[in-house]
């Protein structure tokens, strides 16, 4: 890893307004120290960082469970404590960035990222697997936040460009997680999983570090550490992410698991009012506490939830519950995310020129739902037609989720709108869990697993018998065919909000 330069006493335009002048453009260097393409090259690496390590993990996540010896609550157990860490790592985004410099602290996350995946890659059973999901949580958690500020320390001409590498980065490293994890599964075995970041990191070192600012936050405007209460956030967000995660593996074990989900929401309410009423917070809800922002995040959960859940259930549907291949259930996966890409980079050229969020966000649902119901209708046989089914979905999400990228962030002070990007990722990092969780409660109460008799699904998986009798299909498949059929119902009361809500019009 190249070294680092020391860090200079000046505030960092990053953390404030995000209007850098002509003559400095990215906060620390020169606009002239490199060309603007190597800056927008090192923002994609960059965000690219966790999406890519994340995605291969969840993808291969069958294959992990049966070469770890992992049961579905262990693997749950790993992905709670990577949340915990990345939500307590968010929070505590600015404070590192005011002692450090984001050099400093990109460069130190990158290495905390790489040791975690290298005891994952060691890991022979669950209590080293934990470990390194955990450092992974706490060195991934910033990439994509540090992508997306950086973009504001570009000159106000060339911030479109920066927003084009952000959403290229992001998108390709989510199309590129599932072909890079068969082709490591069928040639290396799992551990090249996590083997396969440390040549990422170096290239992210070498693309993006150097063009990173270097400026530190002077002492008496920095925030406080607040570690107490940072402890109190971890138990908070440990006992919600578990709760949510649990309920996919446990659903008889639901009402406990809302009364612990219940109770750390509860918990967490004297953290954000410590917060609210601190002079130097580590997150300024103050400036927040605006109605499009609000309703932004409010879509921004959804949004998330649906991207998880159907980014957990495509491969389980075609490679576990239909045994397709492994390389063409990659490829379906990655399709898909290349069409997201692709309209994603279309919103963003043609949605500010037609300004119509609302219209954009509910041909998105349509689609969505739309999409949805065609997997769920279409047999894992017939390939060519469930590619359709996942191109459709993948070029659905970004006309739904654009618009909201668009409004959620225009009415805010730049002086808070690191606070307001932390926050996003936060529930960001919530809508996925829920998502996931929402998946596989779905997919366990319906193919009748242990408990789900007992509780509410008894009579949904007699049904689902007699339906796998009569189409000749396995209990699983059925049950994952409809928890797309459910996921298609689900955008309607989605809709309704979208269409009624008056902020993001």
């Amino acid at each position: 890893m190249s070294a680092v330069p020391a860090a200079s006493s000046s505030p960092s335009p990053s953390l404030s307004d995000g209007r850098p002048t002509a003559a400095t453009g990215v906060a620390g260097a020169p606009a002239t120290a490199a060309p603007l393409r190597t800056r927008l090259l090192g923002i994609g690496a960059l965000t690219g960082v966790e999406l890519l390590g994340n995605g291969m993990v969840m993808f291969s996540a069958a294959q992990l469970m049966h070469a770890l010896g992992l049961t579905a609550a262990q693997f749950g157990l790993a992905y709670t404590l990577y949340g915990v860490a990345a939500i307590v790592m968010l929070c505590k985004h600015r404070w590192m960035v005011e002692r450090l410099g984001y050099r400093r602290f990109a460069a130190g996350s990158l290495l905390v990222h790489a040791a975690g995946s290298l005891v994952c890659a060691c890991a022979d059973g669950p209590a080293l697997f934990m470990l390194g999901r955990l450092l992974q949580g706490l060195g991934g958690a910033t990439f994509f936040t540090a992508g997306r500020l950086v973009v504001n320390t570009l000159p106000p001409a060339n911030r479109l460009a920066g927003m084009k590498a952000f959403v290229t980065g992001m998108f390709t490293a989510s199309a590129l997680a599932p072909l890079l994890a068969a082709l490591l599964l069928e040639t290396v075995g799992w551990r090249g999983l996590f083997l396969a970041a440390l040549p990422w990191a170096a290239v992210v070192t070498r693309l993006a570090l150097r063009h990173l600012p270097t400026d530190i936050t002077p002492p008496e405007a920095r925030s406080q550490a607040h570690w107490g209460w940072l402890l109190w956030l971890a138990v908070g967000s440990f006992g919600l992410q578990y709760a949510i995660q649990a309920i996919g593996v446990a659903p008889a074990e639901l009402p406990m698991l809302a009364l612990v989900a219940g109770g750390s929401a509860v918990a967490l309410l004297p953290f954000a009012w410590r917060q609210w009423h601190h002079e130097r917070p580590l997150l300024d809800y103050r400036g927040l506490a605006r109605q499009r922002y609000l309703v932004g995040l409010c879509l921004y959960f959804a949004g998330y939830a649906l991207i998880g859940a159907s980014g957990l259930m495509l491969p389980w549907l075609l490679h576990v519950a239909g045994g397709v291949g492994l390389g063409a259930t990659a490829l379906v996966c990655s399709a898909s995310v290349v069409a997201s890409l692709a309209m994603a980079l279309f919103h963003l050229m043609y949605g500010l020129r037609w300004p119509r969020h609302r219209v954009w966000m509910l041909v998105g649902l349509v689609l969505v739902g739309a999409g949805n119901l065609a997997i769920a209708r279409t047999g894992t046989e017939a390939l060519p037609s469930m590619v359709c089914a996942g191109l459709l979905v993948g070029l659905a999400l970004p006309l739904f989720m654009g618009p909201v990228a668009l409004n959620t962030f225009i009415e805010l002070p730049p002086e808070v709108l690191s606070h307001a990007t932390q926050v996003k990722n936060v529930v960001r990092q919530l809508g996925l869990s829920s998502g996931i969780a929402l998946a596989t409660f779905s997919l366990h109460v319906f193919a009748g697993g242990e408990g789900a008799r007992a509780g509410m699904g008894g009579w949904i998986a007699d049904a689902l018998r007699g339906l796998a009798a009569a189409g000749g299909e396995a209990d699983g498949l059925v049950a994952a065919r409809l928890v797309f059929a459910l996921l298609a119902v689900g955008v309607l009361p989605l809709g309704v909000v979208v269409a009624g809500q008056r902020v993001i019009r």
